[in-house]
C-alpha cells in the first residue's frame, strides 16, 4: 500500500497521506510531486487525517511545495492536522504560510 494518492482536479492538485510525513516517505513523494506540478497546478491541498507524525523531511517538504507554488502566485493547504503537529507547526509559525486547518 502507498503513503499517498495524488489526485489533481482542475487546477489543484490533491495530496492524501495514508501514512506518517517522515523521511522515509518524502524521497518517493517529493518525486513524484514534481512529476504532477504542472504549470497549470496553483493549489496544492495536503490532507493529513492519517498521518501522526512530521519530521524535519516532512516539514521541508511542505516549505518547498509552498515556495514553488509562491512563485507562480498559488499556494499550499495543510488540512486535518492531527492536534500535535498543528501546535509544532505554530511553534514554528508555519500556520500562516502554510494555510494549516486542524481536525
Amino acid at each position: 500500500m502507498s503513503e499517498y494518492t495524488i489526485e489533481k482536479r482542475d487546477h489543484v492538485l490533491h495530496l492524501t497521506l495514508t501514512a506518517d510525513l517522515t523521511a522515509s516517505v518524502v524521497p518517493g513523494l517529493q518525486a513524484a510531486l514534481r512529476a504532477a506540478l504542472g504549470a497549470d497546478v496553483t493549489e496544492v491541498v495536503a490532507d493529513l487525517l492519517h498521518t501522526a507524525m512530521l519530521d524535519s523531511s516532512g516539514i521541508g517538504l511542505l516549505i518547498a511545495t509552498s515556495n514553488a507554488l509562491a512563485k507562480r502566485g498559488g499556494r499550499i493547504r495543510v488540512v486535518n492536522v492531527a492536534p500535535d503537529i498543528l501546535q509544532l507547526l505554530q511553534s514554528m509559525r508555519l500556520t500562516a504560510r502554510l494555510n494549516t486547518s486542524g481536525r
